[in-house]
This record gives structure tokens, sequence and C-alpha cells, in this order.
């Protein structure tokens, strides 16, 4: 037979009386041998892609968009006073794309650190990426408000909804009961040093 001494994990033993061992969770845990909750690891993962959306729709939307920086440089070096001929605006240009792409590097590995904080049973990560969330959410209501249901606003609907997918999933009760077991563990080992 093809599957003989295969053993299938649906069975409750089969004719040797094996049964099988439980599977390890998914998660091992995380520090301090804390079990995570699968909705930490969904959280996180929403908080990445929140992130990784923000980032690819700023490059596409300020970087890449031409005309726009052409009309930013062109401002900026009128009122420093400065000549605003095709060699400085190009100059200007490019300085300002490699500004704008590291402040979004460092914006994105910031939300990436807050991201693992939270993973790892950091409360403060919560909250922050909480906040953020939040102010993402009033961004995007007053932007279609003020301009409607424009298609430039696609990019930001996509980011708000993973950055509220994450909040969910931050604050189910198996995420707070793993924030609470962390913030335990830790005030006791505070506890045990000062002693």
């Amino acid at each position: 037979m093809l599957n003989e001494g295969v053993s299938n994990p649906h069975d409750s033993g089969n004719e040797r009386g094996f049964s099988p061992e439980p599977m390890p969770p998914v998660d091992g845990g995380g520090a301090g041998g804390i079990p995570r909750p699968k909705a930490i690891g969904s959280a996180f993962q929403a908080s990445l892609a929140s992130t990784a959306i923000a980032s690819v729709a700023t490059v596409v939307g300020v970087l890449l968009d031409r005309e726009w920086l052409d009309r930013l440089v062109r401002q900026v070096l009128e009122d420093a006073g400065q000549r605003n001929g095709p060699a400085e605006v190009a100059n200007a240009t490019v300085m300002i794309q490699v500004f704008l792409g590291l402040g979004i590097v460092l914006f994105a590995a910031l939300f990436v650190l807050f991201a693992v904080k939270m993973r790892v049973g950091r409360n403060w990560g919560r909250i922050v990426l909480t906040a953020f969330a939040a102010l993402g959410v009033m961004n995007f209501l007053s932007a279609v408000a003020s301009t409607g249901a424009d298609l430039n606003l696609m990019w930001s609907l996509a980011e708000v909804a993973f950055a509220v997918t994450a909040v969910i999933y931050m604050f189910r009760p198996e995420s707070s009961a793993y924030f609470a077991e962390h913030k335990k563990r830790r005030l006791a080992r505070r506890g045990e040093n000062r002693r």
C-alpha cells in the first residue's frame, strides 16, 4: 500500500496504538515564555502592512509627482530669495527628494519598531500604534469630507483599514491578557532586583 506506515493525524490512534502528539503552537511565545496569541501576530502583520502601504503611497504621491515637486522647489527657492532657474530647480529637487526619502525610511523604521515592541508585549507600543491609527482615521475622514471620494484617497483607505484592523486585534481579550501578563512579569522582576 502506498501510505503504509504513515499515520493520519485525524485518527485518534491506529492499529499499533499510536496516538499523534499535539502540535506545538505556531508562535512559540514571546519573551519569557508567555504564549503569544494569534491576534498579536495578526496585529503585527496588519501594522506592517499599514506602514508599507503608507510608505509606498508617500513615495508614489510625493516623490514621484514631478509637477508638485517642481512647484514646491520653486516656492522654496523664491521664499529664500534664490534664483529659480532650471539648474537650481533640478539641484534643489534632487536634494528635497533625498531628504523626503530619508524621512520616509525613518518614519517607516519607527513604525516597525513600535510594531515589534507591541509584538513582544510592550503596552506603550500598542498605545502608540493606536494613537497613530486614530490620527490616520481623522486625517482620512477630513480628506474625504474636503475632497470627496477622490481616487488618490485609495492609498489612505487601505492604510487606515490595516491600522484599524491592527487596533482591533491589539485590544482583543486574549491580547489584553498578553500585555497584562508581560507587565506583571516585568514588575515582578523589578521587585526581585530591588531586594
